[in-house]
């Protein structure tokens, strides 16, 4: 609810949890799923210690938000959802990613290798993958996430060698 950017009045994270705002505890427990509202409660409060969430105050009102790190957190969950939309018309260029990542990276170096393959990327070489549509924010919010950035290279490019076979596979003719 809160990555949905649902504003939660804070109150109820003080121990004297106001009478007025049960009922809001209990509708938000009951749509979280949550077997009792001090569960919830708790949840909330764990949230906050890991920075994932904070309490600013807005208007006289206590609002519970999303954090950067929390932002982070849950775009880290919607990385399973991400996909390279086909434009009805190709523009002729092509997308080129290559990366040189360290072994000590090498959890982040195969997980975006299998990401780049489940996106629809063709492999030219180990390091190498080639799309034909725009794909550079895809591109830097999963290399980012896999925390392999700095290490990572898109280039655009209007030549390929062996571009007909490419176009083939992707269905350009």
């Amino acid at each position: 609810m809160i990555a949905a950017g649902v504003a939660i009045p804070a109150a109820f994270l003080m121990p004297n949890i106001p009478i007025a705002l049960r009922p809001l505890v209990k509708l938000l427990s009951n749509q979280c799923h949550a077997r009792k509202t001090e569960n919830f409660t708790n949840s909330i409060i764990t949230l906050k210690h890991k920075r994932l969430v904070s309490i600013v105050e807005k208007d006289g009102e206590q609002i519970l938000t999303l954090s950067e790190a929390g932002k982070k957190r849950v775009l880290k969950f919607n990385l399973d959802q991400i996909e390279i939309v086909r434009p009805r018309k190709w523009d002729w260029n092509w997308r080129i990613v290559v990366f040189d990542i360290p072994e000590k990276r090498r959890e982040g170096r195969d997980a975006l290798r299998r990401k780049l393959k489940q996106l629809g990327f063709y492999q030219l070489q180990k390091s190498c993958f080639i799309h034909p549509f725009d794909c550079k924010s895809e591109i830097d919010f999963i290399s980012e996430i896999y925390e392999v950035s700095p290490y990572v290279n898109f280039i655009v490019a209007r030549e390929v060698e062996g571009a007909k076979q490419l176009q083939k596979v992707y269905n350009l003719l």
